[in-house]
């Protein structure tokens, strides 16, 4: 990052730490607004996006080889209308342009740099350039507007045309029981069963796809499907993604076998990844699952919190070396820990002499099960505990006295209700009544920071919230209130989830079609208003709006939610047969309600016991609950929390209740389960 105060641009007065971080480049960089589109237009310029975020190695390597080079910035500021964006406060921006370089380019990433004409149509699109290439584009990239404008006009108005076309919304189908086992074939295709994931490089941890695998085995049965689960989710976290120290995931990982990460640490990573390890716990009783989830809660709350929400991510480099703040030398070791003590932390992270990564570093990984460690040295149970905590002791201690990583500071709505969720879904699996206590605390935050009463904001900065928020803020920000209310019965988080839904309807979705946008209807005119239909690495905001429609609509009472529910899920059908992997979430809610909705409401004394414990062996898509005040919601109604009573439904059918939960277990399982 440039600090140079012999530069400095508009961005001085950005509170984003992407953009400060560009505040004084010799380029003349812009923020985002719609005026840069008329500026453009009276100067005779093209547009330059540049997109990205704080934790991005690779946007930190092109701003120190091109954006801090004087003369490439006198190319830029000469010709162009530059103008930086943070990704992660303006999610419209990156989604529709990010389609068009994926369209011009088969593929995409960050940073993303975007040039388009004075009316935002894009005509070039690529991600990180050489300092010499970007020169090149630059001086091409003139030429063409001075000298065959024509070209670019044709050139946009035919791209147009590709981009139009991936909004368009699928016929709706019917996801039924046949589909089941097809789905999962199509899944299994792509399987590494050496190191769990895909079968590819890099790997990114998912976690949708992990959540649907164990869906599918709680409704097949497929051993198969569950062991590769725990294939994955065991290389996962003995891997180099996970940080053994601090705890918490890095990005990705950039080779098959879950080595050697891309050393950022991100909030949605994190909490999606605390979700999975604990529901995996509830399902599998193995205790290293448990172990990875609180970790990783504690690596967020040491490193992430703050008063106001968790902050959104951790950058990959410190010193300008990527990982350095996490790898260790052999020199580095020697130092740190006694000659005993470098044996087992050499057995235990799998150190080697000359370094097991790139300029003699190591990356911490556990090669070895705790067992065969055991063997190897001789120790028993209690010499291995002592040592491991003894040796992690020292390594922290000299990790803490480095440069850290720089901190993005801002608390995102979205990202946060995807931390919501993690903690209510880790107090339920974990048996952890504290972290619901958690969760509690931090609803109230979200909603006192981020609800004005009528929309929500999507950015806190510590001191005030800024930017309307989008679909994905609205959707995870309910499902990890509908979350909290299941797990601690609280109906005023209920009702806050059904609010935000209500605001989602009327600011998203189109009437007519019935599709929900991605921005609201009163947002930044972009050159296209796009829908969000994939499951990334986060879920799609209108598969989360799906589940929440259908399962709101049961609990309010409300029939015209649930059909919209049913509509939207309808019209997934083309896409999860074809590309399940990437619409994971919709197939969890495909599998979940092709026979209709699970719906257990727990009643009684111990309606809490007994809603947990269902929880943890049903699918995610079952919408199991209980009322702390049964009058509080329409679907308690004229039930009583006198005695302990488990009614249950499936679709519009609904069986006498029962008093034991042995007794609804086994119904439940009867009625997901193939035949």
């Amino acid at each position: 990052m440039n600090t140079n105060p012999k530069f400095s641009n508009a961005l001085i007065h950005a509170s984003s730490p992407y953009l400060l971080q560009h505040a004084h480049n010799p380029v003349n960089w812009e923020e985002w607004s719609t005026g840069i589109w008329q500026k453009a237009a009276e100067h005779d310029k093209l547009v330059l996006l540049s997109i990205g975020y704080s934790a991005c190695h690779w946007c930190h390597v092109m701003e120190k080889e091109s954006f801090e080079d004087e003369q490439t910035a006198d190319l830029m500021n000469r010709w162009f209308i530059n103008v930086k964006i943070d990704r992660e406060e303006r999610p419209d921006v990156d989604m529709v342009y990010m389609d068009a370089c994926q369209l011009m380019t088969g593929r995409g990433g960050w940073p993303l740099n975007v040039f388009c004409l004075p009316d935002g149509r894009p005509v070039y699109a690529g991600t990180y350039f050489p300092i010499e290439k970007w020169q090149q584009v630059l001086i091409q990239l003139n030429t063409l507007w001075s000298t065959d404008r024509d070209k670019a006009l044709e050139y946009a108005g035919k791209l147009m045309g590709g981009l139009s076309g991936m909004n368009e919304q699928a016929a709706p189908g019917v996801f039924g029981k046949a589909d089941i086992h097809p789905l999962y074939e199509k899944l299994a295709e792509q399987f590494d069963w050496n190191d769990g994931g895909p079968d590819r490089a890099p790997k990114f941890p998912m976690p949708n796809n992990y959540e649907l695998l164990l869906d599918y085995y709680l409704i097949s049965g497929n051993e198969e499907a569950r062991d590769f689960v725990n294939l994955t989710l065991l290389k996962m976290g003995n891997g180099g993604i996970n940080d053994q120290l601090r705890g918490g995931f890095c990005r990705y990982s950039t080779d098959k076998h879950w080595f050697a990460p891309h050393f950022e640490k991100m909030l949605y990573d994190n909490a999606q990844l605390i979700s999975l390890y604990s529901r995996a716990y509830a399902i599998t009783d193995a205790p290293f699952y448990k172990e990875i989830a609180e970790s990783t809660i504690q690596f967020c709350k040491n490193e992430l919190f703050s008063n106001h929400g968790y902050f959104s991510a951790l950058d990959a480099d410190s010193e300008g070396v990527e990982g350095r703040f996490y790898t260790f030398t052999r020199a580095e070791l020697e130092q740190i820990l006694n000659e005993e003590e470098l044996r087992f932390a050499e057995t235990v992270f799998s150190f080697t002499p000359e370094g097991n990564w790139e300029h003699g570093y190591n990356i911490l990984h556990r090669h070895l099960a705790p067992l065969q460690v055991l063997q190897q040295l001789n120790l028993d149970v209690s010499s291995y505990t002592a040592m491991l905590k003894t040796v992690k002791a020292k390594m922290l201690d000299w990790q803490n006295k480095r440069p850290r990583p720089g901190l993005d500071h801002k608390i995102i709505t979205c990202w946060n209700g995807l931390m919501l969720k993690a903690l209510a879904d880790a107090g339920i699996y974990l048996n952890r009544p504290d972290l619901i206590h958690e969760a509690e605390m931090l609803a109230d935050t979200l909603w006192k920071n981020m609800w004005t009463g009528t929309h929500l904001h999507r950015i806190f900065n510590g001191t005030s919230a800024s930017i309307p928020a989008f679909l994905e803020d609205y959707a995870c920000l309910a499902e990890g209130l509908l979350s909290l209310y299941t797990g601690n019965g609280k109906e005023k988080y209920a009702k806050k989830a059904l609010l935000l839904v209500e605001a989602s309807i009327k600011l998203f979705r189109d009437g007519e079609t019935g599709i929900f946008y991605f921005t609201p209807i009163d947002g930044d005119a972009l050159f296209t208003r796009k829908t969000d239909l994939s499951d990334d690495v986060i879920n799609s905001s209108v598969s989360v709006i799906a589940s929440l429609l259908l399962k709101l609509g049961v609990l309010f009472g409300r029939p015209a939610m649930g059909a919209m529910g049913e509509d939207l899920l309808s019209r997934s059908k083309q896409y999860i047969s074809q590309y399940p992997a990437w619409y994971s979430n919709w197939s969890r809610l495909s599998l979940g309600n092709c026979s209709g909705l699970l719906q257990v409401e727990c009643c009684g004394p111990d309606a809490a016991k007994n809603a947990h414990k269902l929880m943890k062996k049903m699918p995610s898509s079952a919408l199991i609950c209980f009322a702390g005040n049964p009058d509080e919601i329409p679907l308690f109604a004229g039930k009583s929390n006198a005695e302990n009573k488990i009614y249950i439904c499936l679709g519009q059918t609904c069986l006498e209740p029962v008093e034991q939960c042995e007794q609804a277990l086994e119904i439940c399982e009867d009625l997901i389960t193939l035949q």
